[in-house]
């Protein structure tokens, strides 16, 4: 073969290539044209060959159901969707995408688990089902024949295992389909904060914070992680000294385990010390050693003084505190591995302590102890000796001990400090966020408890896939977020006044962490959770609670002092809610999944019936109370209120409640108004001058709030399915362990509900006083148009106030003129004289017991009792006593039923004769 044909034959392949090249810019530039061409008629290039809903990604499977006689038991979510159902030997089995319900007939209770909180599935002598769930709860399943047992773990265990695809997951499903059927109601509740808000938050901290990040300040923001290029698990942008440039950063991160190098989290705002994080030095067994991580430690110690006053009194150099949540043993075994603790000849501005913190294996294997444990019989006499073996308690107090330590360093000796563990993602931010909460009053409020989650969590990588199961890797599982919300419950329970959060958010919370129905925590980082497009195809957690029924009412926001917990053992609690759950009864289940009164736009309010044949007529019988909501409030709830809860006890009156009965039914009123329920039980409110403190004295608040009557209940059980879909505001949550009474769940997360007494009482005690300013001025106003009439001497007759007006005009109708023959065509009947209360022997008005007054006018009803202008604001014909007009009456004359419809018929036909008898019966 002669070498000018080889020449040719190179030449003729490379013609080939640039013909194909050619060939395929051509057909580029032929579609893009028609790309543009069908964007000009509204359509994509796509969408005009094919329209695809969201929703079509997720097809509804077909129900296969053990029995044809079984129907659904609970209405789905937007996107879920029932795969199977059958029965147990004591009851119905229900899965869906999203949950297992299991209805236990025998007794009305009933287990409702998402899937994502499913951990391990066991069968167990055959025929039993044990399900063990994330949050220490342990489900039991009877069947009657082995074959069907292994069915239904078959079935369990392929819906409860981790997804291949991250589509997969049912948070996804729920966003196609809400945006497509959920309505506004489901969409304004859940929808994600926009893109920017995490970078929005960062830079509203950095204020907040005081970080000079001016041209000339000691701190700057580097972008080095823009593109996650300096470590895939840290936030984009990262807090460091000015003096630090970013090829220090990078030659820092490279002797750091996994690049996580030291950044700043958090700065006191008065003697500059800050909070700083990383993970462990690689130093090994050779001892290396970076001059640009020694560098950075020092640096940060010299912004900390540098960002202060000249003249502050806090500008001395002071040693940087580098906290090992390690044992100083476990340190040193790090170094077989690559890893390592820093050699203080190195650092020489810098002091190490060890915290001696369990790992992730510890960790697991004492949640896991203490999930048999709450599983147990709860008679055991040794019970509290086995929750000592579980050592979960122990493992708190440390980590309390650990955060208490920072808080120390940071407020008592103003010394920054530098924290870390092996990696950096689970006991450091357990730590980090633990102390940013005694320290800032900030992190207890809503608001800053979702900044401070998002940032050290959620952006610094704390590894959720893997600790929350949704990878492969069971060795990886463990409950570190978990355990960090149970010591910020035990936080709540030392301070309930300090934390705007309630026990009902953290639960939450806690639930939704795994339940897979919110993208929020899905993915191990903030990069992947970007990659992945997660915060605009799911719904957000955040959104979701967002609403007044998981704010703490006892929430003082002039409480902004440091705090300083116990961390003993003795001090600590186990978190009932969540690991126990309540088993409520069916009055309390049917009442709480039933209308919210946290999302209704009225007010609920209720008062009773007054008992004629006891009630004082000189007004001295105890107040009736008024029920309701309200919305969220960040100001102190004018004086914390129950005693032994909080110190903050400030007020020089308490209110005692006597829950006597249940009440019949709630009563709306969009201008808050007093409505008596026929013979409805009474809730007596006594105010005292002296005490301070609420004395609850026979049943829960939850009860004599939203509690229904049976009669009222079986019509709701007959004429609406299961989870009624409605837009009612129905407010629920999570309980895995068995619930009584009928399911009504939340339409927004499916989960049954947690009653709070004490918050729910609260809220009543909120409405009360707010209805009593609204009745000051009422009064006020009254008073100020009665002086203006006083004053006016010009006008002889002064016109009455408009309100007021139809009272004076009730005489006008007591002239209606009758003669005997018309008192011939009328059939005489037997009836009762009605009672007349004199004006001069009564001094308060006989419903709300408040006294008379210049702007607190009397007021007869018909029934002849004395009442003010707001216990008698309603009006009703009365043809009876020939009142042809609307008048004034009391609540209980109004709202009973028979009565009112008695007089309403006699209205009729009274207006009939008078139009017609009574003019021939004068002539």
């Amino acid at each position: 073969v002669n070498s000018p044909q080889i020449h040719t034959y190179f030449i003729l392949v490379i013609y080939l290539d640039l013909y194909l090249l050619c060939s395929s810019l051509w057909l580029q530039n032929k579609l893009l044209i028609a790309a543009d061409m069908a964007e000009g008629d509204g359509l994509s290039s796509l969408q005009s060959m094919h329209h695809i809903h969201a929703s079509e990604l997720y097809p509804k499977p077909e129900l296969i159901a053990d029995d044809e006689s079984l129907s659904p038991p609970f209405t789905p979510l937007c996107g879920e969707f029932i795969e199977f159902l059958g029965r147990s030997a004591d009851g119905v089995l229900a899965l869906s995408n999203y949950r297992l319900y299991h209805l236990i007939s025998d007794n009305n209770t009933y287990f409702n688990i998402p899937l994502g909180l499913i951990e391990q599935i066991e069968v167990k002598d055959i025929l039993y089902l044990h399900i063990s769930c994330k949050d220490a709860r342990l489900c039991r399943c009877t069947f009657t024949t082995s074959e069907q047992c292994l069915e239904w773990y078959k079935r369990l265990v392929k819906a409860s295992s981790p997804a291949k695809n991250i589509e997969e997951v049912f948070a996804f499903a729920l966003y196609a389909w809400s945006m497509e059927e959920g309505g506004e109601e489901v969409l304004s509740r859940l929808r994600s904060p926009p893109a920017g808000a995490a970078s929005d938050s960062f830079y509203h901290e950095v204020e907040r914070q005081m970080f000079d990040v001016s041209k000339d300040g000691p701190w700057r923001i580097s972008k080095a992680n823009a593109e996650h290029r300096l470590c895939p698990t840290y936030p984009r942008n990262l807090l460091v000294p000015a003096c630090i440039s970013d090829n220090i950063l990078e030659n820092a991160a490279r002797f750091r385990s996994a690049q996580r190098v030291p950044a700043v989290v958090w700065r006191h705002r008065k003697n500059g010390a800050v909070i700083a994080r990383c993970s462990q030095p690689e130093v090994g067994w050779l001892g290396w050693r970076s001059a640009d991580d020694e560098k950075l430690l020092k640096a940060i110690a010299d912004a900390c003084i540098e960002s202060l006053p000249k003249n502050s009194e806090h500008r001395k150099p002071k040693k940087l505190l580098i906290m090992d949540a390690r044992s100083y043993a476990t340190a040193v075994a790090n170094r077989a591995r690559g890893g390592g603790v820093e050699c203080v000849d190195y650092y020489l501005n810098c002091e190490i302590q060890f915290m001696s913190l369990v790992n992730i294996h510890a960790i697991r294997k004492s949640f896991q102890g203490l999930r048999q444990l709450c599983s147990s019989p709860p008679d055991q006499l040794n019970w509290f000796s086995l929750l000592e073996g579980t050592r979960w308690l122990q493992n708190m107090s440390g980590l309390l001990h650990a955060a208490i330590t920072v808080a120390s360093a940071i407020e008592n000796h103003g010394r920054p400090t530098l924290i870390h563990c092996s990696d950096g993602w689970d006991r450091t931010p357990q730590i980090v966020s633990l102390a940013q909460i005694l320290l800032d009053p900030y992190y207890r409020t809503v608001e800053g408890f979702q900044t401070l989650v998002e940032r050290e969590w959620l952006e610094f990588g704390h590894k959720f896939a893997d600790r929350c199961g949704l990878t492969q890797d069971i060795n990886e599982r463990c409950p570190i977020f978990l355990q960090w919300l149970d010591c910020v419950h035990n936080l709540l329970k030392q301070f309930p006044c300090a934390f705007e959060i309630s026990k009902n958010y953290l639960v939450k919370l806690a639930q939704h962490t795994y339940s897979n129905l919110f993208g929020t925590f899905l993915c191990n980082s903030t990069y992947t959770r970007s990659n992945l497009n997660i915060n605009r195809r799911t719904f957000s957690v955040w959104s979701f609670l967002q609403s007044p029924e998981y704010y703490n009412h006892l929430y003082s926001s002039s409480n902004d002092q440091v705090l300083w917990p116990s961390c003993n053992i003795r001090d600590l609690e186990v978190w009932r809610e969540l690991y126990f759950g309540s088993c409520t009864s069916s009055g309390e289940v049917s009442a709480t999944g039933g209308d919210s009164i946290y999302q209704l736009p009225a007010v609920i309010n209720s008062y009773s019936n007054e008992d004629s044949n006891t009630e004082d007529q000189n007004g001295n019988a105890d107040e009736q109370s008024k029920h309701g909501s309200s919305s969220r409030d960040k100001s102190t709830q004018n004086g914390s209120i129950v005693n032994g809860l909080s110190n903050c006890l400030e007020n020089d009156y308490s209110v005692i409640v006597d829950n006597n009965h249940k009440q019949d039914n709630v009563a709306l009123d969009e201008t808050v108004k007093s409505n008596n329920e026929g013979d409805s039980n009474e809730t007596n409110w006594r105010l005292e001058g002296s005490e301070k403190h609420i004395n609850p004295s026979v049943e829960s608040s939850t009860e004599t709030l939203v509690a229904f009557n049976d009669a009222h209940q079986n019509d709701r059980e007959k004429s609406e399915p299961l989870n009624s879909n409605k837009e009612n505001g129905e407010k629920a949550s999570s309980d895995s362990t068995p619930v009584s009474g009928p399911a009504i769940f939340d339409p927004f997360d499916g989960l049954v509900p947690l009653n709070d007494d004490i918050q729910t009482r609260l809220t009543q005690l909120d409405l009360d006083h707010k209805m009593r300013e609204l009745a000051l001025e009422r009064d006020l106003r009254a008073t100020r148009l009665a002086l203006l009439q006083q004053v006016c001497h010009q006008c002889s007759h002064p016109t009455p106030p408009v309100e007021r007006r139809q009272d004076d005009d009730v005489s006008l109708w007591g002239s209606v003129c009758s003669t005997e023959v018309s008192w011939e065509a009328v059939e005489e009947q037997e009836a009762t004289p009605t009672l007349w209360v004199p004006d001069h022997a009564v001094s308060h008005c006989m419903g709300c017991h408040n006294q008379f007054w210049l702007g607190r006018r009397k007021h007869h009803c018909s029934c002849g009792k004395i009442f003010c202008a707001d216990c008698s604001e309603n009006a009703v014909a009365l043809p009876e006593e020939q009142l042809y007009e609307p008048v004034r009456v009391c609540s209980t004359c109004y709202n009973n039923p028979l009565t009112t419809c008695k007089q309403q018929a006699q209205a009729v036909r009274e207006g009939q004769s008078r139009d017609v008898v009574l003019p021939a019966a004068h002539t």
